[in-house]
């Protein structure tokens, strides 16, 4: 018996002391939501029956944030759950936890008002332990609003503003003597590590405790250090007496670590720091928190860069945005994880997190991968010259420090992002006035950052308007200025980017720089053989790439570099090739790696790699071109050998040494499934690839061809190859007509004029179609299009967008002048016959269709008597014009 006494109360001792820890979980599933705000939804009479029902990370804009119509809805909304409680958690204090919702929040819960939070992009909680009832139903009620508020940063910005709770929900309970956890929704310990060196680290642990119990408690502060296999290190402990109701926030204590392991981005070791709440008398557990613990220095140099531990490192990377394919910014915890896995293996050791603090498993992935990183708050192309937008600045800039205050990852907080970009007024005394207050902004984050963690560099990014930023006093006070260039893109001439780099460094000295933005947009379906700026071809994003890589890596000064984008991220007033998409991610929307991506890999990873490009273009062809009745196309091949042999179906085409981490070999492609296989040597380890292209063969004389003709699919005015992934098929660039063969007579490739020379094809979007290329570009004025074909059946397809507008359209202020000039279309109409046979006699494609309007016509043509076909344009008033041409054998 009195065994059985000791058995039980054993164990009542110790499921008393578990009850005691935390218990965390997430409440995502189940929610009924709904937008509007004309209804009481905090009210338990508010019948929600009706109600959507959708599970948490949630936002009302992932379907039209990407449609036809432009703008998308910015307003209020409602969530709204019962969720039953038992009692085992009663007695406990209560914290409902969000990881992020967009943007202005009230939490209600039974009826009862609980909280608010303004920003969209950082952490918050509330107590809810006094309207929680145990054992029963509880209606948590959450108004989420995401309409435009001019003190509530970013006011406007080059990505989708998603409304929406689109990260985890938690409930959280605890001892109501516990590590605080109201301090900007912080974890309540603050770990700093004053001085580290190989021989020893001095590490300061601070602990914010706070007892809401209504007597005096006697707790042990303890801090443990443990190594990664969970061995003690190092142990610390601290009586403290709290007060009925008092929260302590100056509980430190300092550790010292002989031979530290240190954090580098070759070998992230971290140790754990746990922080444990003892109660003094019966040394019973009442709460425990976990933090981690790497211990490095580094520096930031105006003239030598960076160094971690000692050692130089230039910062190679890029900066990344939180959204994804058809999902908006409301992502699973994995689909992040998988991002920074993607920079890790690419061998990025940078990642500038931007344009606002992300999910928090994107700081533990950096932590884990030994990825350096910056945090910025999205204070973006302007400010509001009022206190409030000011106050909740600097909220935001104490919100984002102290959450992710522990990363050993981070090194850079950042706070403004071309600031100046979108200045309300372009002189006299009231741009005088506006850039006084920015500054008064920039001087009030500066000073909040440095206050919050003098241990960490403190980062602006300036646009290409230095003389802007220099009259608004703004280049003198970041410790590290970021510039945002992209010359070679949104202006003509790629080699001011090196110059604009020789500049900064001459201009201000002292100021270590970085390069925190650069990239052109690649649309992963087009390519094109005689690459140009604007042309959104792979392969003008490749020479873009090399040459921006290859002018940062030969200065030191340049300490490091974030490209624009690891992913190709939503915009909504953006329209270029693909809409309402910004496309300069170096892998796609849904993650698809572009060849840009192979490019830095081969120049990053340490790892011996070799991988042949143009990899994710399936539907593959193109005209003969050879002798032996083949296509000869270039391919990139990429790896970090020296040299690259690249073999087809068996044949070699020779050994090439590889120039930053590229070769070019010009392939034979012939009819079928293509063979393709590169072989390389790095450091004694033979790496290979293989890939196989299926290639349709297109016959350049038509008639006597030893293939039969199936189709022809050309893009007019357009040198670029598209690859149409829904149908599976690819358009080609238009040819002159020459005779037995196939191609346009007359006219002039459209070119839209810009403030820097003209460009090819429009930029604006083509409704009632996802396939915009096809329609982007045309031939004006063209008088024929003929195909010396076989006798048989055919259908043939023209392909119309009238691309002048006689409505003036605003210009994109992202594109720094490289939008189109507005011409206005006139009375364009003409006629169109096919082989002398009128078909149409009065086509207006703005009159009957409107601007911008994808028009396909389909008409069914006989062939016979070895007259091929000829569609002839007639012109009645204007110039004619043609976008495409699909011509399909039927028999």
């Amino acid at each position: 018996m009195k065994k059985f006494l000791s058995i039980f109360i054993l164990l009542f001792i110790v499921g008393w002391a578990q009850a005691q820890q935390r218990v965390v979980y997430t409440i995502n599933d189940g929610w009924k939501f709904k937008k509007g705000s004309l209804f009481e939804a905090q009210l338990t009479s508010c019948d929600d029956s009706s109600w959507e029902v959708i599970n948490i990370p949630h936002t009302w804009n992932d379907k039209d944030g990407d449609d036809e119509t432009p703008g998308l809805y910015r307003g209020p909304a409602w969530y709204r759950k019962s969720l039953l409680l038992d009692k085992s958690q009663e007695g406990r204090q209560a914290v409902i936890y969000f990881e992020g919702a967009n943007q202005e929040v009230q939490v209600y819960l039974n009826g009862a008002f609980v909280g608010e939070h303004k920003g969209g992009y950082t952490r918050f909680c509330f107590d809810i332990t006094p309207h929680l009832r145990y054992g029963q139903e509880n209606l948590f009620a959450i108004c989420v609003n995401n309409v435009h508020n001019p003190n509530i940063p970013p006011l406007s910005a080059d990505f989708t503003f998603y409304g929406g709770i689109y990260r985890d929900v938690y409930l959280q309970f605890m001892n109501p003597v516990h590590v605080a956890t109201h301090d900007y929704a912080s974890c309540g310990v603050y770990i700093r590590t004053p001085q580290v060196d190989k021989s020893e680290a001095t590490v300061e642990v601070t602990t914010l405790l706070t007892n809401q119990t209504d007597r005096a408690v006697d707790v042990l502060v303890e801090n443990v250090i443990c190594d990664a296999t969970g061995k003690e290190v190092r142990k610390t402990d601290a009586s403290v007496r709290l007060a009925a109701g008092e929260t302590k926030t100056d509980v430190s204590k300092k550790i010292k670590i002989t031979s530290p392991r240190l954090w580098d981005i070759d070998d992230p070791y971290r140790y754990r720091v746990y922080t444990r709440i003892l109660d003094k008398k019966r040394g019973a557990l009442l709460d425990e928190v976990v933090n981690p613990l790497g211990l490095r220095w580094f520096e930031f140099d105006s003239e030598r860069g960076f160094s971690l531990n000692g050692k130089a490192r230039k910062l190679i990377g890029t900066a990344r945005h939180q959204d994804y394919f058809e999902k908006g910014n409301a992502l699973r915890d994995e689909m992040h994880v998988r991002d920074v896995l993607l920079l890790k293996e690419m061998g990025g050791n940078f990642l500038r997190v931007s344009h606002y603090p992300q999910d928090p498993v994107i700081m533990e992935m950096c932590d884990k991968l030994g990825i350096v990183t910056s945090v910025e708050i999205p204070v973006v192309n302007a400010v509001t010259e009022t206190e409030e937008f000011l106050n909740n600045s600097v909220e935001m800039a104490k919100e984002m420090i102290r959450q992710d205050f522990n990363r050993p990852s981070v090194m850079i907080w950042g706070y403004m992002n071309e600031i100046l970009l979108r200045r309300p007024y372009t002189e006299g005394k009231q741009l005088e006035d506006y850039y006084r207050y920015t500054e008064k902004v920039a001087r009030a984050l500066e000073a909040t950052v440095r206050q919050e963690d003098p241990s960490r560099y403190t980062m602006m990014a300036y646009h290409n308007a230095p003389q802007y930023y220099e009259d608004a006093r703004l280049t003198d006070i970041p410790m590290i200025q970021g510039w945002n260039l992209y010359q070679g893109w949104y202006e003509p001439d790629i080699n001011e980017f090196q110059r604009l780099l020789d500049r900064a460094h001459h201009t201000y000295k002292g100021k270590v720089l970085m390069v925190t933005e650069y990239g052109p947009g690649v649309d992963e379906r087009l390519h094109s053989y005689q690459p140009e700026l604007f042309d959104f071809s792979q392969e003008y994003g490749l020479v873009y790439h090399r040459h921006y890589m290859k002018e940062m890596m030969k200065r030191p000064f340049i300490a490091g570099a974030s490209l624009w984008n690891l992913n190709d991220f939503y915009s909504e007033s953006r329209i270029d090739v693909v809409p309402h998409v910004n496309n300069k991610g170096i892998v796609g929307l849904d993650r698809e790696h572009k060849d840009s991506y192979w490019f830095y890999k081969a120049l990053l990873t340490q790892k011996p790699m070799v991988v042949i490009g143009n990899r994710e273009w399936k539907a593959r062809g193109g005209v003969v071109n050879t002798d032996n009745r083949a296509c000869l196309q270039s391919i990139p091949v990429f790896s970090n050998a020296e040299e690259v042999e690249l073999f087809t179906n068996g044949q070699s085409l020779g050994n090439k040494r590889l120039e930053a981490g590229c070769a070019f070999f010009d392939v034979p492609f012939v009819d079928g499934d293509n063979q393709l296989e590169a072989v390389a040597l790095v450091d004694g380890c033979r790496v290979h690839d293989l890939l196989t292209v299926r290639f349709e063969l297109i016959e350049s004389f038509l008639k006597d061809s030893q293939k039969p003709f199936t189709e022809l699919n050309v893009m007019l005015g357009s040198p670029r190859y598209f690859e149409d992934r829904e149908a599976n098929m690819l358009w080609i660039p238009e040819q002159e007509y020459k005779p037995g063969s196939w191609g346009f007579v007359g006219g002039t490739p459209y070119r839209r004029k810009t403030g820097f020379g003209t460009m090819l094809g429009s930029d604006i979007d083509i409704y009632g179609t996802n396939q915009n290329p096809i329609f982007q570009t045309q031939r004006m004025g063209i008088k024929s299009f003929k195909a010396d074909l076989p006798d048989g059946e055919y259908s043939v397809y023209l392909y119309w967008a009238e691309l002048d507008s006689d409505k003036k359209k605003e210009a994109l202020v992202y594109n720094l002048g490289a939008d189109s000039e507005q011409v206005l279309a006139g009375n364009r109409s003409f006629g169109l016959s096919m082989n002398g046979v009128t078909v149409l006699d009065d086509l207006n494609i703005a009159r009957d269709y409107g601007y911008a309007r994808a028009v396909i016509k389909k008409f069914m043509v006989t062939i016979k008597n070895g007259e091929g076909l000829r569609v002839d344009f007639h012109p009645k008033e204007g110039e004619t014009l043609l976008n495409a041409i699909r011509i399909y054998r039927n028999y």
